[in-house]
């Protein structure tokens, strides 16, 4: 499994809620390196409207009856590692990604979009 680093210029004179962030986001990426349920995953740090600034993680489920178990773990993790964000959890067939191997963000939040619009217009889906 492949958990990339946030895509972001880090600058290490920022506030402590930066390092905050970057505290919780390597803890969640352990976190998330040692999920059975999970094949593949990718966390983009992003702001989404009306949501504000938000984490999102796509997974690869390592089979279609592990995706709610994953959606579930990984949630929590979110919970635990950045609780002051937002986290939204979507799984997908696959992460896109440039040829060097890092993930393609915009194209992953494109295809992530439509998925978190259900979800939030319908929480119970979250919950599956």
């Amino acid at each position: 499994m492949t958990v990339l680093n946030e895509l972001y210029a880090h600058d290490p004179f920022e506030a402590d809620e930066q390092t905050g962030f970057d505290e919780g986001f390597f803890a969640l990426e352990r976190e998330l390196l040692e999920l059975p349920c999970v094949r593949e995953c990718a966390v983009v740090r992003t702001e989404l409207p009306d949501l504000g600034e938000t984490v999102v993680v796509a997974f690869v489920p390592v089979s279609a009856d592990q995706e709610a178990a994953g959606r579930r773990a990984i949630l929590a993790a979110c919970e635990r590692c950045l609780p002051w964000l937002f986290g939204h959890v979507v799984a997908v067939d696959r992460i896109p990604r440039a040829a060097d191997g890092s993930v393609r963000a915009g194209k992953l939040i494109d295809q992530a979009l439509p998925q978190i619009a259900r979800d939030l217009m319908s929480p119970v889906a979250m919950s599956d």
